[in-house]
């Protein structure tokens, strides 16, 4: 039996069966095709007022809401005929519509971010263009539309990702490059945003210190502010902060700040053990 839109649902043996049906059917009519037949059935929705609304909130459940709040009782005419074509054409119709005019791999949808995580996990990439993906992630992840403090690692895990593994892959090799030093700082900045958006674990802590000390080697520009932002928010780390820092200090030979973040860290009491370890650590290779 040929599916066509006008195909009675009764005439599939289950519903999955008609589901997969569905699925096909839509996936081979272009965005214009579906416009057309819902212009038919007293629905006069055009492209051009999907994308205004879309490119306003950029997010496609926002969008589909309004215009099925808009159209809902044409909406439950075309549902009742009991045929292909039934009031889930809107919802294939807006995300082809935006598919159409939007590049995927700009939208800040979790459903996109998910495939093309999962791309980048799968694959071998260029490092630098393995950075720069990860860039275009952290962007969408912020505009992705969410409750403050959020658990990120939970939204992503019914895909299959492990988002902390992921960020730790991509930034463990992150000191062994020549970079840029406005990309690196985006990537920093990005870093440091995504923090304040989302619940995240203490590894992201360890990864932006790792960031913050490879672009020290490029700049000490806002160095002072972003040790005390992570010192205030993160105490528990500020004696592998400091060992962090100034181990690139070292490197780079930039005396006088060793100088002064070992004469600052020597001046912190140790809240325990590990801390006091790590300190004699720094007197012991600094001092």
């Amino acid at each position: 039996m040929k599916t066509t839109i006008h195909t009675l649902k009764k005439e599939y043996k289950d519903n999955q069966t008609y589901l997969n049906e569905k699925q096909k059917l839509f996936q081979n009519l272009t965005y214009a095709m579906i416009e057309k037949e819902l212009n038919h059935n007293d629905i006069d929705i055009k492209y051009e007022e999907v994308m205004d609304y879309y490119k306003k909130c950029e997010d496609i459940d926002e969008t589909i809401a309004f215009f099925d709040e808009k159209y809902e009782q044409q909406l439950d005419k075309l549902g009742e005929k009991e045929e292909m074509f039934d009031d889930d054409a809107l919802v294939f119709y807006i995300v082809k519509v935006i598919e159409h005019f939007v590049d995927i791999h700009q939208i800040p949808d979790k459903n996109y971010i998910a495939s093309d995580l999962l791309e980048l996990i799968q694959k071998d990439h260029d490092y630098h263009d393995l950075l720069e993906q990860t860039e275009n992630i952290m962007k969408r992840l912020i505009k992705m539309k969410h409750e403050k403090n959020q658990d990120l690692q939970n939204t992503f895990s019914p895909y299959g990702i492990d988002l902390e593994q992921f960020f730790t892959r991509v930034f463990q090799e992150i000191d062994y490059v020549e970079h840029q030093v406005s990309f690196l700082t985006k990537i920093y900045t990005l870093l440091k945003e995504l923090q304040n958006e989302y619940a995240l674990s203490l590894r992201y802590v360890e990864i932006r210190m790792d960031v913050l000390s490879t672009l020290t080697k490029y700049t000490q520009e806002n160095l002072d502010e972003e040790m005390k932002d992570i010192c205030k928010n993160y105490p528990q780390y500020r004696f592998m902060l400091y060992y962090k820092i100034m181990t690139t200090l070292q490197q780079i030979g930039q005396d006088d700040l060793l100088k002064k973040y070992y004469h600052e860290v020597n001046a912190c009491m140790p809240m325990n053990e590990e801390q006091k370890d790590l300190l004699e650590v720094i007197q012991e290779i600094f001092g």
